[in-house]
């Protein structure tokens, strides 16, 4: 699973999955739904930050660090609650804009879904991992002389902790190359948790597998051979949660 502190869990599919006649409305409005989803993930983060900051046991405080927003993991019930969060914005600012009845009913209705929805994550409690794994920026392409086919390839990367875990991967860049070409792979910088990292590339989104059987070192950059490894592992969604912490409703405001 993603990290929380990766960014918005919800895509602009995942909310029109949720209200179909979403974009129509944020056209005539003229709302960008994707800061929307930002401000969203931004809420939530202030939320989840009074939780993580709560003054601990003294118990707690011998023997535990205290827990980091980057240890987070997005699980269903903090998407959907973040996903009604982002609607609920989204038609509050629509009924401000245009004051139109519908608007208001449907800003209150996902309200309501968004406090549902942080109630039964507030049941569920927080997944965590130790040690996270943030998902990296797209890499840097570029080429470099070989006998290898040309044509459109992409390429993500991933990083992967001491312990193994691979984090999710970025999102893919994507390279035009001629024939007589293999395709440098530059990942930018990794957070420190990083230890080594892996390289998912292929001819379309949905045919990137991974490249290197060897995890590679943090720093290092890798030469992508088109057409060598064609089939094998797709990119997980990231770390599995490692353990729960429970939440209060101290954590609740309004």
């Amino acid at each position: 699973m993603a990290l929380f502190a990766d960014g918005p869990a919800p895509t602009i599919d995942n909310l029109i999955n949720e209200d179909s006649g979403l974009l129509d409305v944020a056209e005539t409005t003229g709302i960008n739904v994707t800061a929307k989803l930002r401000l969203a993930h931004e809420e939530m983060e202030s939320e989840l930050r009074l939780w993580l900051n709560r003054p601990r046991a003294a118990a707690e405080l011998l023997w535990t660090a205290a827990p980091r927003i980057e240890q987070i993991v997005t699980t269903p019930p903090l998407k959907r609650w973040e996903t009604m969060l982002s609607l609920a914005m989204v038609y509050r600012d629509a009924y401000f804009s245009a004051q139109v009845d519908r608007y208001q009913a449907k800003w209150q209705e996902f309200l309501q879904l968004a406090r549902d929805a942080r109630e039964r994550l507030i049941a569920s409690g927080l997944a965590m991992v130790s040690d996270p794994v943030p998902q990296p920026v797209p890499p840097v392409l570029g080429t470099t002389p070989a006998p290898y086919p040309g044509g459109t390839y992409y390429v993500s990367v991933a990083g992967v902790n001491a312990k193994g875990q691979e984090g999710a991967a970025s999102w893919a860049s994507s390279i035009t190359t001629t024939t007589g070409n293999a395709i440098l792979v530059a990942p930018a910088a990794w957070n420190r948790d990083v230890a080594t990292y892996r390289v998912y590339a292929g001819p379309s989104l949905d045919a990137m597998v991974r490249q290197n059987t060897v995890d590679l070192r943090a720093g290092l950059t890798y030469t992508y051979l088109p057409g060598q490894i064609t089939t094998g592992t797709p990119a997980g969604n990231g770390q599995a949660p490692e353990f729960v912490r429970p939440l209060t409703r101290t954590i609740l405001r309004g």
